[in-house]
């Protein structure tokens, strides 16, 4: 797991735009797309003016090279604080209502054989919508492909639904890791089911609860974020216009439904991990209770050897010429008798 750090140059001054990933560091690029009621242009170089009035998306992949985003988005009078923000990439999600634009974060995640997160900072003024990812953002490839396919619908229904669009995608993608990670849960049940006496393997499980935890970290503030874009989407919500609210309801909906399947979840890997502890435990008291068993069988021979390796001269059995065999029979005899008892008990 990539951990976010806070590693600002000591004694920087508020405002200072330094890149702070900690992932190996990608190409800068800005592409603009350009979305209107009849088509979509693609291209590198922003239309500031946008007298067209078209749905203007300007993507930045990709953040090592801060001077050459500061440069191309300086017409968009962004303030330093929030570049500062869109540059320093271990912010949990968040959302700032300012005075002139909208300014959010939200990470991207995924997790194969390593749980990576990408920061993803939006920013949206009017007819723009301005993007930074830390690293490529599949979820976006995908909005993406329904724009070239249905241009007119976003075209329609303004920036503020491309942003729902986008963030949406994200929110899916939250909930396809989480999908996954309940499916190896219920793996690990029914291998548990299929073999009642059996321990599941412990670093699977350990590997899932991570996971999960690290799922939770970030959809507990993305809820947050939904939760102020519907309620902004409301104070805003135009009647001549097609509304965008029912989509802000919806995403809302997905988020609150995120985190009540993740406490969901969560419940079930502690129920696991105790029956899982509560086997492991079963397993070792059985193995104890053969070890103890075995001695108890033990004691016998080992007491009556102990009697007949005194060094007295008058010993029962000394002088008879099958007294081994009887103190041999006597040794068994008496571990048997035990064992039978020790089964009618049903200590083993």
């Amino acid at each position: 797991m990539n951990k976010k750090l806070f590693l600002k140059s000591k004694g920087a001054a508020p405002g200072t735009i330094i890149y702070e990933g900690d992932t190996a560091p990608v190409q800068t690029n800005i592409t603009c797309f350009k979305i209107t009621n009849d088509k979509i242009i693609e291209s590198d170089v922003i239309d500031y003016d946008n007298k067209d009035k078209s749905i203007t998306w300007v993507r930045v992949t990709g953040l090592s090279d801060s001077s050459k985003v500061v440069e191309a988005l300086k017409p968009f009078n962004i303030d330093s604080l929030t570049l500062e923000d869109v540059f320093e990439t271990y912010h949990n999600p968040k959302f700032d209502d300012t005075f002139d634009y909208n300014f959010i974060i939200m990470r991207s995640l995924s997790i194969n054989t390593n749980m990576q997160d990408n920061q993803i900072s939006f920013i949206h003024k009017d007819n723009f919508l301005i993007t930074f990812e830390e690293y490529h953002c599949d979820e976006f490839n995908i909005v993406l492909q329904r724009i070239y396919k249905h241009f007119n619908n976003f075209y329609t229904r303004g920036s503020n639904y491309l942003l729902y669009a986008l963030i949406d995608a994200m929110i899916d993608n939250y909930i396809m890791i989480l999908n996954s990670i309940n499916l190896s849960v219920d793996s690990l049940e029914d291998t548990m089911i299929q073999d009642v006496t059996c321990p599941c393997d412990t670093s699977e499980l350990f590997t899932l609860k991570r996971h999960v935890n690290f799922l939770s970290r970030h959809t507990r503030a993305s809820y947050d974020v939904v939760n102020q874009l519907l309620k902004l989407s409301i104070e805003h919500s135009n009647d001549n216009d097609i509304s965008i609210v029912p989509y802000y309801e919806d995403l809302f909906e997905h988020a609150m439904y995120l985190n009540e399947a993740i406490l969901y979840c969560k419940d079930s890997i502690r129920s696991v991990y105790d029956e899982n502890m509560s086997r492991m435990q079963l397993k070792s008291n059985k193995f104890i209770n053969i070890l103890t068993m075995l001695s108890t069988l033990m004691l016998p021979p080992m007491v009556i050897g102990g009697i007949f390796g005194m060094n007295f001269e008058k010993i029962p059995f000394t002088s008879y010429s099958h007294g081994f065999a009887v103190s041999v029979f006597a040794m068994f005899a008496v571990s048997f008798i035990l064992a039978w008892f020790f089964k009618k008990k049903n200590f083993f």
